[in-house]
């Protein structure tokens, strides 16, 4: 019978151990601090712990993102007309400014043409007695100066100046004084008829020939300015023999003055460089990389956030621990419907050619400052399968409330949404100790030792 008794009680006082430690774990996973039982309160000894307030500090709110840095502009040089190569200047990694010669072709047979163009010029020219310089090393320079001297020259001329209008116009000048004196005679009845229609035929004929000759003439001259334009395609493509790095002309947001870099050579020398079905024909690739853009897609819920002209922290995995500053100078108005995010290109400066285009970046979109987020010290919270917590200490009693760790700082993290009643400004919190806590658990503060010694410049303050 007694053993039965003792039983009875060990099993007892087990049962009420059980159900003090479940309303401990209840109280603790809603939140909210369970009062202990009346003779824990007073049988237990209080903890001694240390405490710091609740702070309020401003926090840079961020938004990550990853991306590609593409070079700001990138270009593929063709070669405008078909050819051997016969020099080639450049090759991949080189550094080039614009107008500097990439590659040569071989210039023989457009030099050819060009002499050919010049040449039929001159014929057409000598036909009506018009003066042009005389050119024996032509090149495209001197053919440019040449059109511009024959075009003003034609606009001074007068057609009834060239030769074959002046001499039909004698000619018919000539022919109507003798019609006029024929026509005299006639009337005075000394010329037969015979003789007066012949004169006025003849008069009728210069007439015609003077419009002829001046038709002619114009003729001439519109076909000097169809060998003008042929000697120019000519020159034009006498030039393009030297292919050129080309000149940007708009180059909105890039600093420092426009270079590229050679990225693919496609071609060698003694290659035919020819173009299929009338497209040009690729021979290098170039990039301009002193300033990089950063493509990244953004989550649509942060649409509201990201805004152009923020500054974006880029870390890549070449440069491990190094910070390169970007700013957001473009945003694409529609969102993907496929994975619910939009586009964003920031502008990174990139003056020695770290960063490659191609290459693979995360980044920090530095979005605004919350000015009072509530932070306490990172000692002070506890993380326990799977939830984390801090204890407050209110009427000399440790309180259990859960939070949500946002932000992490040096020796300080954030709680996100914390709850007010339970936590706000200068509340304290338990900053060692917790492992001899429970909820409802008395508590002795002690207090720190005071500590001296210099404050890292530039660290913000927190607000209590």
């Amino acid at each position: 019978m007694l053993g039965v008794i003792l039983v009875v009680g060990v099993v007892a006082i087990f049962l009420t151990r059980g159900f003090y430690t479940s309303a401990d774990s209840a109280a603790a996973g809603s939140g909210q601090a369970a009062p202990l039982p009346a003779e824990a309160s007073t049988d237990r000894d209080p903890v001694t712990v240390t405490v710091a307030p609740v702070s309020l500090r401003p926090i840079q709110r961020t938004v990550h993102v990853v991306g590609t840095f593409v070079g700001y502009d990138e270009v593929t040089v063709t070669a405008e007309v078909s050819g051997r190569v016969v020099e080639l200047r450049h090759d991949v990694g080189d550094i080039v400014q614009p107008g500097e010669v990439l590659l040569k072709i071989d210039p023989t047979d457009y030099r050819l043409s060009l002499e050919e163009a010049w040449r039929a010029l001159e014929l057409d020219a000598a036909r009506i007695g018009l003066p042009v310089p005389v050119i024996e090393d032509l090149t495209p320079e001197k053919v440019d100066a040449l059109v511009g001297e024959v075009r003003r020259m034609q606009g001074r001329f007068d057609i009834n100046s060239l030769p074959p209008v002046r001499r039909a116009r004698e000619q018919e000048d000539n022919a109507r004084k003798r019609y006029e004196r024929a026509k005299l005679l006639r009337e005075q009845k000394v010329m037969n008829q015979e003789v007066f229609e012949e004169q006025q035929t003849l008069f009728v004929v210069a007439g015609n020939n003077r419009e002829q000759a001046e038709m002619d003439s114009r003729a001439v001259l519109a076909g000097i300015k169809h060998r003008l334009v042929l000697l120019q395609i000519a020159a034009e493509k006498l030039r393009d023999t030297e292919v050129l790095v080309p000149k940007p002309t708009r180059r909105v947001g890039m600093p420092g003055k426009a270079e590229y870099s050679v990225a693919l050579r496609k071609v060698t020398e003694g290659e035919l460089v020819k173009d299929s079905a009338g497209a040009a024909a690729a021979v290098f690739q170039l990039v301009m990389d002193t300033v990089l853009k950063m493509n990244a897609a953004v989550p649509e819920r942060f649409l509201g956030e990201v805004k152009v002209g923020q500054k974006v922290q880029i870390q890549v995995e070449a440069y491990p621990g190094r910070v390169f500053e970007g700013t957001i100078a473009r945003m694409s108005p529609a969102v993907d419907p496929a994975n619910r995010t939009f586009q964003v290109e920031a502008l990174v400066a990139n003056p020695v050619r770290e960063l490659r285009p191609g290459g693979f970046a995360e980044g920090e979109v530095l979005t605004r400052v919350d000015p009072e987020a509530c932070t306490v010290p990172l000692e002070s919270v506890v993380s326990f399968a799977g939830t984390t917590k801090v204890f407050v200490v209110r009427d000399g009693k440790a309180r259990v409330v859960l939070v949500t760790p946002g932000v992490e700082g040096r020796g300080w993290v954030e709680l996100l949404r914390p709850d007010l009643k339970e936590i706000a400004r200068g509340t304290p919190v338990v900053t060692s100790g917790q492992s001899q806590l429970a909820d409802g658990a008395p508590v002795t503060i002690r207090q720190p030792r005071a500590t001296s010694g210099p404050t890292r410049a530039g660290a913000a303050e927190p607000r209590d």
